[in-house]
């Protein structure tokens, strides 16, 4: 199943997907467990809404922790790194799991103690998307 990941409150999206997408190709936790399925072209940023990815492997249930834990330390990585350069711009990055509300991870979610909530609702969408529950 397809993740799309976003960015709003950025004049420049595609440059912020691209600075995504080359920070979550550096992590390798996030590579262990996740692979892109589109992401913006070089040159053509903005070429896309979205950066696209999908776990490398299957994996359901408990087993989900590990990757989901994975990407949504790395965005908070990325984001952390994109509020020290805002100059005050609000940056939100949105998780989207198709059929499922979007999980939005804001400057206000950047301590330690936001992680598991926020690795929760990524994998409840994720479970209940797979399975088609509401």
């Amino acid at each position: 199943m397809d993740i799309r990941i976003s960015v709003e409150g950025s004049a420049d999206r595609g440059r912020e997907l691209t600075g995504i997408s080359g920070w979550l190709k550096d992590d390798e936790s996030f590579t262990e467990h996740w692979k892109f399925t589109a992401e913006p072209a070089p040159g053509r940023a903005g070429a896309f809404e979205d950066l696209v990815v999908a776990l490398a492997a299957h994996v359901a249930g408990s087993a989900l922790e590990e990757p989901v834990r994975a990407m949504v330390t790395a965005l908070m990585g990325w984001l952390r790194s994109r509020v020290r350069l805002s100059r005050g711009n609000r940056t939100v990055v949105v998780v989207r799991v198709p059929g499922r509300a979007p999980v939005r991870i804001t400057e206000q979610h950047l301590t330690a103690d936001h992680v598991p909530e926020l690795v929760e609702r990524v994998r409840e969408a994720l479970e209940a998307g797979s399975t088609g529950g509401a």
